[in-house]
């Protein structure tokens, strides 16, 4: 009788290892799926992450040829006050003084419309490199001709937090091109 239990008691033993040594088996192989299927994830996701801020680049790119396109052969005065607000939005922003702003119409090459606008303004370094910033980010072809920073006399140079002032003459081009009629 203990002959028996002992051989009962061995096939039991023999059992549960080899019962623990499948299950490890198979929770290693489970184990090295699930790793892979999380690679897999990781590298979707960034190439999920990628299209996405290229989609949005693309958008903004679309955006700025949308505006940049027209059938007429001049802009609008709709057009050009519109821009006159931006520039001045810009510049309230950035809290500049606005000394003058003119625009004028040049003449274009074949294919394409321009207006030129002569801005004068008063503020300092980070002013001044802020609105240059955020003109640069508009949805519209700008072209930078001339820019001219030039110190204020020190009775009037005190800007905020002590900084100097600077005088600001700058002139910019805005294109657009003419599409040609269908």
């Amino acid at each position: 009788m203990k002959e028996k239990y002992l051989v009962f008691i061995l096939a039991m033993v023999l059992i549960s290892v080899l019962f623990f040594m499948l299950a490890s088996n198979s929770l290693k192989k489970n184990l090295a799926e699930v790793d892979n299927y999380d690679k897999k994830i990781k590298t979707t996701l960034e190439k999920l992450n990628s299209a996405m801020i290229m989609d949005q680049q693309l958008r903004e790119f679309r955006e700025i040829i949308d505006n940049s396109l027209t059938y007429e052969n001049k802009f609008s005065v709709e057009e050009l006050n519109e821009f006159q607000l931006v520039l001045d939005r810009i510049r309230e922003d950035n809290k500049m003084k606005m000394e003058k702003i003119s625009d004028s119409n040049k003449f274009s090459p074949a294919g394409m419309i321009e207006t030129t606008y002569n801005l004068e303004l008063q503020g300092t370094f980070r002013q001044m490199g802020q609105f240059i910033s955020e003109l640069e980010g508009l949805n519209h072809i700008i072209k930078f001709n001339y820019l001219d920073v030039s110190p204020i006399p020190t009775s009037e140079s005190a800007g905020p937090g002590g900084e100097n002032n600077y005088r600001v003459s700058m002139e910019i081009t805005v294109f657009k091109v003419k599409k040609e009629a269908k």
